[in-house]
């Protein structure tokens, strides 16, 4: 039996990895690996079409990725959300990261994911930094300038500024409706 990787769109979660696991096996695939992003298989002597497995994954709003440009969006998002996983250094360079995360030139990358995805890649970024700050607010365990150290702002405006640019409301106004407003990352995350 062969083995192939999956790559798959719109994974943001360990709760993705498991209903990906989860629809692959209902379809009669032997599921050997789940990962943000990807998913090992062995293929049967008969194995499911393409459209069978594609049709399967776009029940959950999953897609599999197609060109090596989708591919690269995938692998720029996914890096971006690792990032946001622990601290940020407030001196952090994107492109610099990115660069090293991604092993391309920033300037190419950046120039696909803006032609692609419709966002530059900073923009992204900081809707992805402006949803954990609402995460964190929700949690109510850290103060703003906690949540703006976090998050790598130099200090407690920039954040305020950015957040009531993505959200239209200032964090206090925010932490008084608690959660109304919360998009959730899949929907930062986009197609």
């Amino acid at each position: 039996m062969e083995t192939v990787e999956l790559r798959i769109k719109n994974m943001v979660c360990e709760r993705c990895c498991m209903m990906v696991e989860s629809q692959l096996q209902d379809i009669g695939l032997e599921v050997l690996d789940v990962e943000l992003g990807s998913a090992k298989i062995k293929l049967p002597n008969k194995p499911p079409s393409y459209e069978k497995i594609s049709t399967a994954l776009n029940k959950l709003k999953f897609e599999l990725v197609s060109s090596r440009e989708e591919q690269l969006i995938e692998d720029i998002k996914h890096a971006l959300l690792d990032l946001l996983k622990n601290e940020i250094d407030e001196d952090l360079s994107l492109s610099e990261y990115l660069g090293k995360q991604i092993a391309k030139n920033y300037s190419q990358i950046s120039k696909t994911f803006s032609a692609i995805h419709g966002q530059t890649i900073e923009r992204f970024f900081i809707n992805l930094k402006i949803e954990k700050a609402t995460e964190m607010i929700s949690y109510d365990d850290k103060n703003f300038s906690q949540i703006a150290y976090y998050l790598g702002y130099k200090n407690l405006q920039h954040l305020s500024r950015q957040f009531k640019q993505v959200t239209g409301m200032t964090m206090s106004q925010y932490k008084a409706v608690q959660n109304s407003s919360r998009k959730g990352i899949d929907k930062v995350w986009g197609n």
